[in-house]
């Protein structure tokens, strides 16, 4: 065997080094690149989770507000002792509600914080005569205040979330409603995901988690005026606070948890509720052994390396003429793999022109069969109204008024004049044409609309009530299509009302801030529920064949979103349905 040389031995020496500096870099790099990964799913499965959260709590904020308006529960609060028969009534009420919902318990809560009435009434761990004026909850609510606490039961022991509302009426707050949402499903749907989550308050308790041995301990030790807090409004009942075995390490410019000696890298963002903190925590074990995996191949591929280097130069030569001699078949074969891509590429290319050109054809006649369907249902209002004045026109010419006859061929006039623009709008829609926008009065355009729909009814038909401020109210926008939003919508409502004995329209016009908001209710029958979420849809019609194709509320639907406004629909408590609009309302007329 040949001698090696000091200087050979120098670079083979100088090898090793820079070999091991390379492999230690890379499994370095690996815990780094696995760390970002974990962070990047970790952020997704925060998201998640704050998700679940936020729907577990928003389920059911609705409740204490809509409660505070009951009657019943009024009447109840209104007496100074209270009259069982008012309180047994007010017990079943919220007892079926707290079914309906799915909340824990719902409870009405005197002036002094006394429990007057509760779903549970019957249960043995009754909270009707207990007194919780020690609550947050409650002291927000009695001050005017919206509120929500998570906290231990007092009664039952049992955690929940507490949110809570003022009952008041013109004489003032008479009470508060609380309604109490059981974040135990939350918490089992947590842990039966294998997962480490758990949210902290603004003292750094530990309150919901997946994991059992932390809920209601701290990630910080508390200090005394903050324990003294918790312990006066009774929030976690006799649980000691202690302080999680924890350690703060930094790893990749990463916050680490050490918990009980197990390390997590740690996650965190602001909850749904001020104060709020949810952690996820994902085990460091598979960076670890992602960056062991990686210093083993690495160190075994080092020494492969220089057990095989003598070996590899002998055989050097040899194995790059194989090597060129494989590349070169591998070449052809690559090009002939590229040359197959590029011809079934084109194949390709020419199928989908020609697909696209059939879908193109397709597109014009839908667009052509879309827009005579918009003419004629746009059109048919204004022509029964010019039918009714011709009619009329009729008449007064039989008993000789012709001034009379001037004011109705004054309005056709107006009427045809409301045509020709609808068909000029589905002109320059068709040809593309920039929308123009004006500084138009939206009590103008509701006041046209109510003429030209009480044309088209029979007299006494349908009783509609427009209460206004009064005043303009400016929105960008077009007059004409505005028309035609409102003459969508109360023919929409008349229809809706057509086997009603009573046909009343409401409609309301206000300014809230920067908003103009119209409201148009009726006294229907009401939208079926399943119904609600495709009501704007094009062709969607509840009605028999023949008597409407279902583009009223879309057209309408679209020219509100062309004004940057909002839409929404819902059924009223007693009957029918209410349709509320918002535009952007415009304060300086100028503009």
């Amino acid at each position: 065997m040949p001698r090696i040389s000091w200087k050979t031995f120098f670079l083979w020496l100088s090898g090793l080094g820079v070999g091991i500096a390379v492999v230690y870099g890379a499994g370095y790099w690996v815990g780094v690149l696995t760390a970002r990964d974990l962070s990047l799913v970790g952020q997704e499965r925060l998201s998640l989770y704050q998700g679940t959260l936020r729907s577990a709590l928003e389920k059911h904020r609705y409740l204490p507000f809509v409660l505070s308006r009951d009657e019943g529960i009024k009447n109840l609060l209104s007496e100074d002792d209270g009259k069982e028969g008012v309180a047994t009534s007010v017990n079943r009420s919220l007892r079926a509600t707290n079914q309906k919902a799915e909340s824990d318990v719902l409870y009405v809560l005197n002036s002094e914080g006394t429990t007057l009435a509760a779903s549970n009434w019957l249960e043995e761990r009754s909270f009707v005569g207990h007194n919780y004026a020690f609550r947050p909850y409650y002291k927000d609510a009695i001050e005017g205040r919206e509120s929500g606490f998570f906290a231990v039961g007092a009664t039952t022991g049992v955690p929940g979330y507490f949110m809570s509302h003022a009952v008041q009426d013109k004489a003032g707050i008479k009470g508060v409603i609380v309604a109490k949402v059981d974040m135990r499903p939350l918490q089992e749907q947590w842990h039966n995901g294998g997962e480490h989550v758990f949210v902290t308050d603004n003292n750094g308790v530990i309150f919901l988690s997946s994991r059992d041995e932390w809920r209601y301990r701290t990630v910080l030790p508390i200090d005394e005026a903050a324990m003294a807090r918790i312990r006066s409004n009774r929030q976690f009942g006799g649980a000691d606070l202690m302080p999680l075995n924890l350690q703060l390490h930094t790893l990749f410019s990463r916050n680490v948890f050490e918990i009980d000696g197990q390390r997590y890298l740690s996650l965190e963002r602001g909850s749904v509720k001020p104060g709020w903190v949810m952690h996820f925590l994902i085990p460091l074990k598979l960076v670890q052994e992602k960056q062991q995996t990686a210093w083993v191949i690495g160190s075994v591929l080092l020494m492969s390396f220089f057990l095989g280097g003598l070996f590899l130069r002998e055989r050097r030569q040899k194995l790059r003429s194989a090597q060129r001699a494989r590349q070169a078949g591998r070449f052809q074969e690559i090009n002939k793999k590229l040359q197959l891509e590029i011809d079934e590429r084109k194949r390709t290319e020419m199928q989908l022109l020609k697909t696209q050109e059939d879908l193109v054809q397709t597109g014009k006649l839908a667009a052509l069969g879309q827009m005579s369907t918009a003419i004629a249902h746009e059109i048919n209002q204004p022509m029964a109204a010019i039918r009714t004045f011709v009619a009329s026109a009729r008449l007064l010419l039989a008993k000789g008024k012709k001034d009379s006859v001037k004011e109705s061929l004054t309005e056709i006039s107006s009427l045809t004049d409301r045509m020709s623009n609808i068909t000029g709008e589905l002109n320059s829609f068709a040809q593309k044409a920039p929308v123009e926008y004006d500084v138009v009065d939206l009590r103008e355009a509701l006041k046209n609309a109510i003429n030209l729909m009480e044309t088209v009814w029979k007299p006494d038909e349908i009783e509609l009530h427009f209460q206004d401020l009064g005043a303009p109210v400016f929105v960008k926008g077009d007059l004409i299509r505005l028309e035609q939003i409102f003459v969508n919508l109360f023919r929409n409502a008349a229809d809706a009302m057509g086997g009603q004995k009573e046909k009343k329209i409401f409609v309301c016009l206000r300014r809230i801030d920067q908003f103009a908001i119209v409201v148009v209710e009726d006294s229907g029958s009401g939208i079926d529920p399943k119904n609600l979420d495709q009501i704007f849809d094009p062709f969607f019609t509840t009605k028999e064949v023949g008597e409407g194709v279902g583009l009223g509320l879309s057209i309408s639907y679209g020219i509100i979103k062309d004004f940057s406004g909002n839409i929404r629909v819902e059924n009223t408590t007693k009957s029918g349905a209410r349709f509320v609009i918002e535009f952007t309302a415009i304060l300086n007329r100028d503009v």
